[in-house]
Parts: C-alpha cells; structure tokens; sequence
C-alpha cells in the first residue's frame, strides 16, 4: 500500500529536479545515435551492440560490491524484464537499423515510446488515463514529426522497412519504463542498473568474444576511434544516463519518463546549430509543440 501511495504521490507534482533530469537524460541519449553510427563505420550491428552492454557491465563492477547486498531476490524477474526491455534487445533494434536509415530517422521512430508506454500502461498496470495525458502524447508526437519532415533523411538510400526495428525498439522501451514503475519503485537506480546489466552482460561479453571483434579492432583502420565512439556509448549514454532515466522513472511517472524521447529531436537541432545549421520558426514551432507535449504528460 505504501509502494502505491508513493506511486500516486509521484504522479502528481514534478519538481524541478525532475525537469532538469529529463532534460539532461535527453541531452545525452540525443548523442547516442551519432555514437551508434560511428562504431558502426567499422563494426558489425551484433558487435556494436553487444560491445556496449558488455562495456556497460565493466563500468558497473566497481559499484556492484557496495549496492548488489541490498538488492532483493523476490524482484528478479521484473528486473530481468527491465534488463531485457530497456536495454538488452533495443542496442541490437538500433544498431540493425541504422544500417539502413540515418540517426535521424531512428530518433524521430523512437518518439513513439510515450505512445507505447500509455497504451502499455493502460491495458496492463493500470495507468490513469486522463484527457491531458492523451492530449500531451498526441501533441508532443505532432512536434517530432515536424522536426523530421523539417531535416529530411536521405531518401536514396533509407530503407524504411528497417524502422520497423526501432518500433520494436520503442514498443520495449515502452514496457520496460512502465515495469521501472510499477514493480521497481523501491529498488536504489545504481542496484537496479547494476543487477540488470549482471544479468544481460554475461551473455553479450560471450557472444562478442565469439565473434571477429578482436582480429577487427586490431587490424581494420579508424577500429580504436570507432571503439573509442563505442566507449563513450557505453559509460555515458548507457550506464550513467540508465541510472539517471530510473531514477527520473521512480519519482515521476511512466509516461512523463518516457517523454525524454521527445525532447532528444530538439537536441539533435542545437547540435545542429551549434555546427551552423539555419534554424527556422518552422523548428521552433516544433519546440514548442513538443515542450507542451511533455508539460501536458506530466499531469496526472
């Protein structure tokens, strides 16, 4: 009963240390997608994303000694279901797909999260459907595609069908940030990280060994920049930026969680303008759109 009074309590008002986390989490997974696109100039998907999570558990080992005590057994399954959701199977969606779109096809797809995410939280753990959160879901969606048809993908050499995977990608997340809320709530954000990636790491580290990663890294040109891309994909939009969405998931709400997918485009459009790109009011209307988005999925 507790559990679920903290739930309704956090659903209610978000503090500005939340804002402030959302927007840093979607400042940093905004990058990902460039990172993903350069290991993947040199290695294969598999690798690419089974060298991230395999590198997301060795950062993690040096805190596993002080937080895995104070996990409690009873809740491994939901964070096998976490694990496998949030961030054992979309690395392997992203990397296939972006084989064959660009980094701004994937990210504009993987708005769909917040949609998954209310319609997963609707028809399993009773979520609270309200006329704002629908309203938010649809505006803030209304800004990303914006943005998209604003910064057009190559259209010679996109092959649509591979979004297919991001959707995958964006219907686990979905899943994952609702189980984050519902059944993960009491569980610390570093031994909840640092128990998912015990239980996915293993097996990516075998598989990545199995393979051509080695003789590659050692013997194909630019293999130690794209791995050092991989690097940084790994300990900060992974194991930094995991810990920060859990503890984003666990003092807000699903859905508001889950609204970090929509301010990553914006991201994507400073970066842009930072290297001197034009930004028109078309963009900023976009913005706005999706920043009312978000404020009306916050509400309960």
């Amino acid at each position: 009963m507790s559990t679920q009074n903290q739930v309704s309590k956090s659903s209610k008002s978000i503090s500005l240390q939340s804002w402030l986390l959302l927007f840093l989490i979607s400042a940093i997974w905004g990058s990902s997608f460039i990172l993903m696109k350069k290991g993947l100039l040199v290695f294969p998907p598999s690798q690419v994303a089974a060298l991230r999570i395999f590198i997301t558990l060795l950062a993690m080992l040096p805190l596993m000694p002080r937080y895995l005590p104070k996990f409690e057994k009873a809740k491994l399954l939901p964070v096998l279901g976490v694990a496998l959701a949030g961030s054992g199977i979309p690395p392997f969606l992203f990397t296939i797909a972006q084989t064959q779109i660009d980094s701004a096809a994937a990210g504009i797809l993987n708005t769909l999260t917040p949609l998954f995410t209310l319609l997963l939280g609707v028809l399993l753990f009773n979520m609270k459907l309200t006329w704002q959160k629908v309203l938010g879901v649809s505006i803030g969606m209304i800004g990303a595609v914006n943005l998209i048809f604003q910064k057009p993908t190559s259209g010679d050499t996109t092959n649509y069908f591979y979004g297919l995977f991001v959707i995958l990608a964006a219907f686990l997340y979905g899943s994952s940030v609702n189980l984050i809320k519902n059944y993960c709530q009491d569980i610390h954000p570093i031994t909840l990280n640092a128990v998912a990636f015990l239980l996915i790491g293993p097996f990516a580290g075998i598989y990545l060994f199995s393979t051509s990663f080695i003789q590659i890294l050692f013997n194909q040109p630019g293999a130690y920049q794209a791995f050092a891309y991989i690097l940084v994909l790994a300990i900060i939009c992974t194991a930094f930026a995991n810990i920060l969405f859990f503890k984003l998931a666990q003092q807000t709400n699903a859905l508001f969680a889950s609204t970090v997918t929509y301010i990553i485009p914006i991201v994507a459009l400073v970066w842009g303008f930072i290297d001197g790109e034009m930004i028109s009011w078309t963009y900023l209307f976009g913005m706005i759109l999706i920043l009312g988005g978000v404020y009306l999925s916050s509400k309960s």
